[in-house]
């Protein structure tokens, strides 16, 4: 069944590998790409690469922007390297917002639409590297939540009863399955090779959100 998909991302981030050959990259290549790629199966509910809202004030974005995610039902955080811009506090970037935003009960003329299901894809970066934010060891994948905006990382490895193992080889311990995260993260290349699959197990979670301890203010 067709989900109706919110994307959030830092618009003007150019710290990604390129997607098309003479362009300068940034964040917003991808946005178009998924867009073409959930075409025919899911319903893009983002902003439109000609749908130009920097020159609105902040009220008319804010209220741009929760009318979409309203009507959407699962929110995908695009997670690049330089998604944070570090001369702000994070209360007044839109990205952490949008999560915040996400994550509530929002009631309209007596409709309710629930918690929307959640998904942090992470970009490769200028290099095609993905160690900005996830790493890969011998006994262990490693997500760098630290890194991130403070509502997207406590809203991972977040489950009330958590699925451990101390590794025989590390001694560290380590979260098993695949239901560890609320915000489920995943690489670029995993989620376009199986977009179905990853947006449906966003929705498992969802339905068994009780598990999680959501975070849901900035």
């Amino acid at each position: 069944m067709s989900k109706k998909i919110f994307v959030s991302y830092k618009h003007s981030d150019t710290n990604v590998q390129r997607l098309y050959p003479l362009i300068s990259p940034t964040t917003r290549d991808y946005v178009d790409y998924l867009e073409q790629l959930l075409e025919g199966n899911h319903i893009y509910k983002g902003e439109r690469d000609d749908e130009d809202i920097g020159h609105f004030k902040d009220e008319a974005i804010e209220s741009h922007l929760r009318d979409k995610i309203y009507d959407s039902s699962v929110t995908i955080v695009l997670i690049s390297k330089g998604m944070k811009d570090l001369s702000k506090v994070e209360n007044d970037q839109w990205i952490p917002w949008e999560i915040a935003y996400s994550l509530k009960e929002k009631t309209r003329d007596g409709r309710t639409s629930g918690t929307n299901a959640m998904l942090g894809i992470v970009i490769p970066d200028e290099t095609g590297s993905y160690s900005h934010v996830v790493n890969r060891y011998a006994c262990m994948t490693q997500w760098s939540t630290d890194s991130m905006f403070k509502i997207l990382g406590k809203n991972m490895f977040n489950r009330n009863e958590k699925n451990v193992v101390r590794c025989g080889q590390c001694s560290g311990i380590h979260h098993t399955g695949k239901d560890h995260s609320y915000i489920h993260p995943v690489k670029w290349d995993d989620f376009i090779s199986n977009i179905n699959y990853y947006v449906e197990h966003a929705i498992s979670i969802n339905q068994n959100i009780e598990n999680y301890d959501l975070t849901k203010i900035i």
